[in-house]
């Protein structure tokens, strides 16, 4: 199996959390983190045994040794980042939501298309059994023509949504 080496953007809550997951995964290895706050991207190198820490993503990405970029930060940070991770020849996790506007989603999008990398939105609810059985009624015409959706979530901490 190909080892699959991995930048994470941030080193905060998610970005911990994704290198202790990514450290479960056989073939997933994290090489580099990254955090404006040089303690914070420090700190989680030194505790996930991470060899490589950064304080500035650009630098991160020179590296020639990472195939894929784990974005974890602010939601109106994810499209600038995610954009020079893909144009720099890399695949692109994010975390939800895609961005913080419909125009910064979709130049995600398009981003990717245009340089023929992959992009992934973090989105635990995906690959469920309901969500699954949405799709299919959906695909399978039971609604119609879909105009109109309405859907309700929530936040950890109060963050308005």
């Amino acid at each position: 199996m190909e080892t699959i080496r991995i930048g994470v953007i941030g080193a905060g809550i998610m970005g911990n959390r994704h290198i202790e997951q990514y450290k479960q995964i056989e073939g997933a290895e994290v090489v580099a983190v990254v955090d404006i706050v040089e303690e914070k991207a420090k700190r989680a190198a030194e505790r996930h045994g991470v060899p490589h820490y950064y304080t500035d993503f650009r630098r991160m990405l020179e590296r020639d040794d990472i195939d894929a970029v784990d974005v974890c930060l602010h939601n109106n940070l994810h499209a600038p980042v995610t954009i020079a991770a893909l144009e720099s020849g890399r695949h692109v996790y994010c975390e939800k939501p895609i961005a913080g506007s419909y125009a910064d989603g979709l130049a995600m999008v398009e981003a990717a298309k245009r340089c023929g990398k992959m992009l992934h939105i973090q989105l635990s609810t995906l690959y469920t059994k309901e969500t699954k059985a949405a799709k299919a009624i959906i695909d399978g015409g039971a609604l119609g023509n879909i105009y109109h959706a309405r859907s309700m979530g929530f936040r950890r901490r109060g963050r308005p949504y």
